[in-house]
């Protein structure tokens, strides 16, 4: 079991160095992340962008990208398509984003003739390494899915359970994320689908995992949480996985621990044919560096 992203690295750098195709590449923290990477022999990188504006940033940040393989592509879209294409062609195992916005990359991914889409549902996954929890922590969906149903939900817990089982956790538990423990039809739906997503796991149809739920977030993550409530969990204050309610609640959480603590963070998007690299563009070099880890690990 990966507990910490000093391990996660030693698992990546022990695997054969896989290509990676960034798409847009003519973006600082981006492309120091993968020249980090590429110097761990974690990654071979395929820049896809404009080559002059990819070589004027790199030169202004000292990188060093000579041996490094670039694509030409103009524009957003173009660079989304040509790197996508590079993954579907099997020239590359991973894709990243780079200068692309996650909208613009996504139609990429999801076109129905040139894309990367798999049979189930595409999400985003983070996993998140805080120094006041014992281990490393999986949430989602920050990224994607707006409003998820409950169908959809199921489908998320799934991609975070395969994360989870490439971690090693081989019985993740996953903690439904709402306001509150006690199930409010009414007022709070979000706590129904937690119920429910509960029972589903009970019953085999949430496989490879334990789920529970609804819980606040402080009870998902503390064992005194759950004790002053008297919720009796085997999920509660040991979770390996949040389901977040919406994407408005994931992405709050995920900006909080990027931007406001020291948390470690790796952003992804699982569903694809591949792995994707998919940080937000404002996130740092380390935290692309680190989805660049969580990305090989899984490839």
């Amino acid at each position: 079991m990966i507990r910490t992203f000093e391990e996660l690295e030693e698992a990546a750098k022990s695997k054969p160095s896989r290509h990676l195709a960034l798409a847009m590449a003519e973006e600082a923290d981006a492309l120091k992340a993968v020249v980090t990477a590429a110097a761990q022999g974690v990654v071979e990188p395929i820049l896809v962008g404009q080559e002059r504006a990819i070589r004027e940033i790199a030169e202004k940040q000292e990188l060093d990208i000579s041996s490094y393989r670039v694509v030409a592509a103009e524009g957003e879209e173009q660079c989304a398509a040509r790197a996508v294409e590079l993954v579907r062609e099997g020239e590359a195992a991973v894709l990243m984003k780079g200068r692309t916005p996650t909208a613009v990359i996504m139609r990429a991914i999801l076109h129905r003739h040139g894309g990367l889409r798999g049979p189930g549902v595409l999400s985003h996954v983070s996993i998140i390494q805080i120094d006041t929890y014992p281990k490393l922590l999986i949430m989602s969906d920050p990224g994607i899915n707006i409003a998820p149903d409950l169908k959809t939900k199921a489908a998320i817990i799934g991609n975070t359970v395969y994360v989870a089982h490439r971690l090693g956790i081989e019985q993740p538990k996953v903690a439904v994320i709402a306001a509150v423990e006690k199930v409010n039809p009414v007022a709070m739906p979000v706590t129904v689908d937690a119920a429910l997503l509960s029972k589903m796991s009970e019953r085999g149809q949430i496989p490879g995992c334990i789920v529970d739920g609804p819980f606040a977030l402080d009870s998902a993550l503390s064992r005194k949480s759950c004790e002053t409530k008297g919720i009796q969990t085997e999920v509660g204050g040991d979770a390996d996985i949040l389901l977040m309610p919406d994407i408005e609640a994931a992405n709050v959480f995920y900006k909080t621990l990027a931007h406001l603590t020291d948390a470690k963070i790796a952003a992804m998007t699982i569903g694809a044919k591949a792995p994707v690299v998919m940080s937000s563009r404002a996130d740092s070099d380390t935290i692309k560096y680190l989805s660049i880890l969580g990305a090989v690990s899984i490839a």
